[in-house]
């Protein structure tokens, strides 16, 4: 048989509330059902909106990753970019090798990131920067490369 409701129950639910417990927090404390704790709220015109608070905050953690996202993708290319500069002024075949491989690394860095971002339906400033290390390193498109 149901337990019946009394106005210490209610009370407890109305305190249990105003310090911002969950209605499942409010069971377990209570040792009332959930089902109890809701029909409780309801007739005190108590509203659970925990959903709303978990959705702005999902979306608000999303919107931060996007934006590093970014960030990593844009500093990604830069450092690249920074890379294949190297390449004219190094030492050695050795230090140019070197630096192509860095620029190549940090090309994939952005291109992985970037793809991440197509996936979650965000998307990167860096795609002219990418053009722009693309032909850095291997010449414009459909440029003349017969004098390498």
């Amino acid at each position: 048989m149901a337990k019946s409701i009394h106005d210490d129950d209610r009370e407890q639910v109305r305190r249990l509330h105003a310090e911002g417990m969950t209605r499942n927090q409010i069971a377990r404390t209570t040792g009332r059902a959930a089902a109890t704790v809701s029909k409780i709220a309801g007739e005190l015109g108590l509203t659970f909106a925990g959903g709303a608070r978990v959705a702005a905050a999902t979306e608000a953690r999303q919107a931060d990753a996007a934006a590093r996202r970014e960030q990593l993708a844009d500093e990604a290319l830069d450092g690249a970019l920074g890379q294949v500069a190297r390449t004219a002024d190094a030492e050695s075949a050795r230090d140019a090798r070197d630096h192509a491989t860095a620029a190549r690394a940090l090309t994939e860095v952005h291109a992985r990131v970037a793809e991440l971002a197509r996936h979650n339906g965000t998307g990167s400033k860096g795609a002219a920067m990418l053009d722009r290390l693309a032909d850095a390193l291997y010449g414009p498109a459909g440029g003349d490369t017969e004098g390498e």
